[in-house]
């Protein structure tokens, strides 16, 4: 008897503590006191109160459920979209840095290039200076020779003139004296053979007057003196007072004819070796004036050739130059675009990560919460259904 007292004691005991857990849970909560406060309020009116509190608790599981069906439903849908979203903008930034890094590959091809175009740029610059100049100093060299060439040939004619000018006057000196020479060795006409008749003869004039204008040597000597005044050619200068001298002289030692005409002979034969000296000079001049104009024109051919080929080299350098350069700059406002695009994409994954998670950290926070509000619907069930006197006391108390 006392045992089955204890027991009975010990079951009320329990059942006590297990009610004031019960209400304890429910009053922990919000919604576990609203519970409370709906229980409280149903025992307050005439109508069937286990009846209308079971009713109320149904509905509100119903309702519990219902919100967790449909949370269930759009975390499913919603996690559906974020996995699409988040590949999608996976796949675009992967897309994107993949031609972020070939644009970065072909900048670092370009460069180069363009650097290494811009050096032989430089370089083909000087080459055209360096042509340039070569083909002005081979024109003005050109000039200088031709100027030096057309003095040559001046002195050589002044030259050649002087020494025809001698011979001239040697010429005429020896034509006196063969006329002389002649004129004593024809024998004399007698008196009853000469014939009286008078004939003008402008020939035989001219001659005498020729004739008297040069008859010696001293005479010889003071027309070549005063030719050397008309003579700037220094070398031709002095020979010619040379043979002025030389005609001086002669006249003193040489006072028979036929002594004078063999000097005159020998002198002329010295002016006809000069004469063909200063035409062999004058025509190897001319051979070498010619040859140095044929090379003159060789080279300058030469040189505008490679001065045009030059330009056209530098002229396609420029457009490679250009090129390049529009390239890198295109390639750089692409990877400007395409690295602000991964930034952006990025930002937004990173954002649409966040969301997703905080939509599932929404989720389970309210599914953790419905479930303990489903729990303190099965307590206000429990407790209506099997503790009803014990909860109304509890509430009457409160």
């Amino acid at each position: 008897m006392q045992k089955t007292l204890f027991l009975i004691l010990m079951v009320l005991s329990c059942m006590a503590t297990e009610f004031n857990d019960q209400i304890a849970e429910l009053e922990e909560s919000q919604f576990g006191q609203t519970i409370l406060q709906t229980i409280q309020m149903e025992m307050q009116t005439d109508d069937p109160v286990v009846s209308n509190l079971i009713d109320i608790m149904q509905n509100l599981q119903q309702t519990l459920e219902s919100e967790q069906k449909r949370d269930d439903d759009r975390i499913v849908r919603f996690k559906q979209n974020c996995d699409i979203a988040l590949s999608q903008l996976t796949e675009i930034i992967n897309t994107s840095t993949v031609s972020s890094l070939t644009l970065k590959s072909d900048l670092d091809s370009l460069n180069p290039q363009k650097v290494q175009a811009v050096a032989s740029l430089e370089r083909k610059n000087l080459e055209i200076a360096d042509l340039k100049a070569e083909l002005d100093y081979q024109t003005l060299k050109r000039q200088k020779e031709s100027a030096t060439y057309q003095t040559i040939l001046d002195n050589l004619e002044q030259a050649l003139f002087g020494v025809n000018q001698v011979k001239g006057y040697f010429n005429k000196y020896l034509d006196v004296l063969v006329k002389n020479r002649n004129r004593f060795q024809q024998p004399q006409p007698s008196f009853l053979q000469e014939d009286m008749s008078f004939q003008y003869n402008d020939d035989e004039m001219d001659e005498d007057i020729e004739t008297k204008s040069i008859s010696s040597f001293a005479q010889v000597a003071q027309k070549v003196n005063k030719l050397k005044h008309h003579v700037h050619l220094e070398g031709y200068k002095s020979m010619i007072e040379i043979l002025s001298q030389l005609a001086s002289q002669a006249q003193t030692s040489a006072d028979e004819p036929s002594q004078c005409e063999v000097l005159t002979r020998k002198v002329l034969s010295i002016l006809k070796q000069i004469e063909s000296y200063i035409q062999s000079e004058r025509i190897r001049e001319d051979q070498a004036e010619n040859l140095r104009q044929s090379s003159f024109e060789d080279l300058r051919t030469l040189l505008s050739d490679q001065l045009v080929k030059a330009n056209q080299d530098k002229t396609y350098m420029e457009g490679l130059i250009d090129s390049l350069s529009n390239r890198i700059q295109q390639a750089k406002n692409e990877k400007f675009e395409v690295d602000q695009k991964i930034t952006t994409k990025s930002k937004e994954k990173e954002n649409r990560e966040n969301d997703c998670r905080l939509k599932r950290q929404e989720y389970e926070t309210d599914t953790a919460s419905r479930i303990k509000q489903k729990r303190s619907v099965a307590i206000a069930v429990d407790l209506i259904s099997s503790k009803l006197g014990q909860l109304k006391r509890k509430l009457l108390e409160n």
